[in-house]
């Protein structure tokens, strides 16, 4: 695929708009204007997105993904984490691979909460675009860090208000990331980068109904899937000329009208070229959504000094925000995947498994009569003093001791990061059932991205 060489410096009105700054700040992206940090955090997010990815891959729903992918894209340049033998062109491996690294509630996010998730809609489409256009690993780097910077401010911009209304906020930010990634490495124009952000705005959307309907969890799957094929589509057709509303962020009846309940836009460009938004990137252990990593982990700590088991439990209350109360307190979920967006239901799993080993996350676990009875039994409430996704978690045992704890963040979070060595872990565990050149190689590789000439030589599957 060609890249774009067309430039041409927007007009002052026109670069004054939040839209068209972050286009030109996407465009303008090069691996020398980011400090270490942000190339060293833009590193471990591909590290993590693909090693979701191949884990993701396993599981029915990502199948038929695969499937339908494969029917309407096989042979293109792309090779997609997780999938061995068969290639992909652009659109289709970033929609599988989106979908994959999302496929098991275990991607990597944004702290405080936004609704973005970097590995799945910026790195991996990123990683398809890179191979199609033979770019190098600086360049993917380059890219990545873009479409975070991009992509965070968004989704700090809505407040995170979509959620509230019904819209899955990573179908809404997530084209905007890829579309942002995608541009830097095809070398598009500010304008031409500006009218894919007005494509990528239509192409926006997910919803929130499978939350409530009980069934359907699958479809939270596709909404990053979808989000980093929409970003990619959009850049491929600005690049031939088509053109979307350059003021689709901040307009009228754009992003932040249309899908926000309330929003801040001058978090748009706040900071942008000074405050690298992608420090903020923070790293799940569990594989179950945020809003319950700070009580699992809480439960698994108190259990270990205090030395008891599930079996010893009495009664578990929790204090969290509202939107746990009415987003994440489904007691009976009828899969894994409604089970994963739970916060009681993943408390209780981990009283009796261990959080960290991703097999204990199941359909069988769904049905084991102890953890849905534990689930049912653990009260939710909200509390005013807590905040974002810190929680407080209190435990009474059968023999009347009482436990208890509040924190604010979990291990994997910027001020209490993973360690090289625990990414490591993680990587491992996921990609385990992988080749072993992968499983040798792929890390090491990835973690020294800015010495890679051609993406061709990393092992993906």
């Amino acid at each position: 695929m060609a890249r774009s060489t067309a430039y041409r410096t927007p007009t002052r009105a026109v670069a004054d708009l939040a839209t068209e700054r972050l286009a030109a700040y996407a465009a303008g992206a090069k691996f020398e204007h980011f400090p270490q940090a942000a190339a060293e955090r833009a590193k471990r997010c591909l590290v993590d997105a693909v090693a979701c990815a191949i884990f993701g891959a396993q599981f029915p729903w990502s199948a038929m993904v695969l499937d339908e992918a494969l029917a309407t894209g096989a042979g293109g340049p792309c090779r997609v984490p997780g999938v061995s033998g068969k290639t992909l062109h652009v659109p289709q491996a970033a929609l599988v691979a989106g979908a994959f690294a999302h496929a098991f509630e275990y991607d990597n996010l944004r702290k405080p909460g936004a609704g973005v998730h970097a590995g799945a809609t910026v790195a991996l489409p990123a990683l398809a675009m890179a191979q199609a256009v033979n770019a190098s690993g600086k360049e993917l780097i380059a890219a990545i860090i873009a479409g975070v910077e991009v992509m965070f401010r968004i989704g700090a911009a809505t407040l995170h208000s979509p959620e509230h209304i019904g819209f899955h906020a990573p179908g809404m930010t997530g084209p905007f990331g890829s579309a942002a990634a995608c541009a830097s490495l095809m070398g598009l124009s500010a304008r031409q980068t500006a009218h894919a952000f007005g494509i990528a705005g239509s192409l926006a959307g997910g919803l929130l109904a499978f939350a409530k309907a009980g069934s359907g969890g699958m479809v939270k799957r596709l909404h990053l899937g979808r989000a980093a094929e929409s970003g990619v589509l959009a850049v491929r057709l600005a690049n031939r000329g088509y053109e979307g509303p350059r003021n689709v962020i901040e307009g009228r009846y754009g992003v932040l009208e249309a899908f926000c309940e309330e929003n801040d836009a001058t978090l748009l460009t706040q900071g942008l070229g000074q405050v690298f938004e992608i420090e903020r990137v923070c790293f799940k252990r569990y594989p179950c959504h945020v809003t319950a990593h700070v009580p699992v982990q809480l439960l698994r700590n108190l259990m270990t000094t205090g030395r008891f088991g599930a079996e010893d439990i009495h009664a578990i209350a929790i204090e969290a925000t509202g939107k746990v109360v009415s987003h994440h307190n489904e007691r009976a979920p009828a899969d894994i995947m409604l089970a994963q967006y739970s916060v009681p239901f993943c408390v209780a799993i981990a009283a009796f498994h261990d959080p960290l080993d991703p097999a204990v996350f199941s359909d069988e676990v769904v049905r084991d009569p102890r953890v849905r009875a534990l689930a049912k039994a653990i009260k939710v409430s909200a509390a005013d003093t807590i905040k974002g996704w810190g929680a407080r978690l209190d435990i009474t045992l059968k023999d009347g001791r009482t436990f208890g704890g509040q924190i604010d963040s979990w291990l994997g979070c910027p001020e209490t990061p993973l360690s090289t060595e625990q990414l490591h872990d993680k990587f491992d565990r996921l990609t385990g059932s992988a080749s072993k050149r992968l499983h040798d190689t792929l890390f090491d590789n990835l973690m020294r991205l800015e010495q890679v000439k051609s993406l061709e030589t990393l092992a993906l599957s």
